[in-house]
């Protein structure tokens, strides 16, 4: 999940206890609260939505202290959202270094077969070259921005701080965890559909958003002195070396799209159809761009048919995905990432992806992943293929229309130049060749264009193209 704040890399609560913080407490409303039996939402064990806390954050916390922290934050959370947390939560706050030393493997480690269709498909946006690994990438940048996270299958909130020793650092980013925890114990954040790229970012799109929504009213009512707040000051820090900013934004999605599509539809049905969603969680990130399109069969599926040589295998997930979507927030980060992975011009400019004001960056706001040439995605689809230690893909990106899938091509034609690619015309498309010596790919890419469908394919050389994709038989 996401702190909302308009720095140069927001930072991330995500759903994956707060530990290593202290608070005694000493509310100055009366706790005795309502009848057991019919608690209004703006009360949790004890403590009201407005109590006041006596209490020194930057001292640390004792557990009677982040007890009442908590309890407070969750009727804060039960008053926004309209919903009863049904169990107690334990948090944890625990030290970046911590963070860093026992919770890297939090995520689960992928299997070999997930790992490479992963990496396929991340080489397919020029995110990460074939020497590089994206579920390492992950790792490095979670370790500068992560803020906390919930672990839906251990029932575990962790709030990272950045003081040593952890203190809670900012209530709000408490209050985004325990949203998670809220959706969780009401509609079962293990139980949505993780096969493809796409449909984790269109899922976290519609949870993300709801907590973000949230959190954001809830830091307004601690900016306007509604409410009282415990905020520590921190120690400043950076980002880990070797920062990913592609891979940064492509994970960034939910939280930047979400909360617009969220608001859209609280906003013509109450919260109640926002929990009506979760039967019915969107399965493709152009749903969450355009919320209009949420239930309306506005895309459908790309087709990939597999004319590959015997000598290159097929890369399926057992129990798992057989091919590869990366859907229209896949297509904006492989775009955007060329105007941040160096200083050379990008294809498009960082204004056009920037909600920027005088102040910086929108705190509520900050990106847009509605691009043009990524506008009009109907839908893609990837086969991943290896021969020993190399990788090859056969990839269909389908539009609605034969404009977009022009602009698309076009725009593709544009982020391979800019990685050193060599471009060659040949009769039935064109040929992009990358030595690898000037940038991090190699290889060689076809791609054409027909009608409404973009086909591309990637190998190791020109010459296996036609052993990864051969030629269509004609008659």
């Amino acid at each position: 999940m996401t702190r909302r704040r308009p720095t140069a890399v927001l930072a991330l609560a995500v759903v994956l206890v707060l530990a290593g913080c202290t608070v005694g407490y000493q509310p100055t409303a009366d706790a005795s609260g309502p009848p057991d039996d019919d608690p209004p939402l703006g009360y949790y064990d004890g403590y009201w939505h407005n109590d006041t806390l006596d209490i020194e954050p930057e001292d640390g916390l004792s557990a009677r202290e982040t007890e009442a922290v908590v309890s407070r934050s969750m009727a804060r959370i039960q008053r926004l959202r309209g919903l009863r947390f049904r169990e107690d939560v334990d948090v944890e706050i625990v030290t970046r270094e911590t963070f860093h030393e026992e919770f890297g493997d939090v995520w689960g480690e992928p299997t070999a077969d997930q790992r490479r269709l992963d990496n396929v498909q991340h080489e397919a946006l020029f995110l990460v070259g074939p020497d590089e690994d994206v579920f390492d990438v992950r790792q490095r940048n979670r370790g500068g921005v992560v803020l906390g996270f919930y672990q839906p299958s251990e029932k575990r909130l962790v709030i990272v701080s950045g003081n040593d020793p952890a203190t809670l650092d900012d209530e709000v980013t408490l209050a985004h965890e325990l949203m998670h925890v809220l959706q969780d114990q009401h509609f079962g954040l293990s139980s949505f559909d993780d096969s493809t790229l796409d449909s984790v970012n269109a899922r976290n799109g519609l949870v993300e958003g709801d907590a973000t929504v949230v959190e954001q009213a809830y830091e307004r009512n601690c900016e306007t002195g509604k409410w009282e707040c415990v905020e520590a000051r921190t120690a400043s820090g950076g980002l880990p070396v070797g920062f990913h900013w592609g891979v940064y934004f492509l994970g960034y999605f939910p939280y930047a799209e979400g909360p617009n599509f969220v608001e859209h539809h609280r906003d013509r049905g109450g919260w109640t159809t926002i929990d009506q969603i979760y039967s019915d969680v969107p399965t493709t990130s152009a749903e969450i761009i355009d919320p209009e399109t949420y239930r309306r069969d506005a895309y459908g599926e790309a087709v990939v048919e597999d004319r590959n040589d015997r000598s290159w295998e097929r890369i399926t997930v057992r129990n798992g995905a057989e091919a590869a979507t990366v859907g229209e927030a896949g297509l904006t980060s492989m775009f955007v990432y060329t105007a941040y992975a160096s200083s050379s011009p990008g294809v498009v400019e960082r204004d056009a992806f920037r909600n920027e004001g005088p102040n910086g960056l929108n705190s509520t706001n900050p990106y847009t992943y509605d691009i043009e040439y990524a506008s009009g995605w109907y839908g893609d689809r990837l086969h991943a293929y290896e021969r020993g230690d190399r990788t090859a893909y056969v990839w269909n990106v389908t539009f609605v229309d034969r404009a977009n899938a022009t602009t698309f091509a076009a725009g593709y034609d544009q982020v391979a130049e800019y990685w050193g690619g060599e471009r060659r015309s040949v009769e039935d498309g064109t040929v992009w060749t990358f030595d690898g010596a000037d940038g991090p790919f190699r290889g060689a890419v076809w791609i054409e264009r027909d009608g409404n469908a973009v086909m591309i394919v990637k190998a190791p050389s020109e010459s296996a193209l036609d052993d990864v994709y051969a030629p269509a038989e004609t008659d």
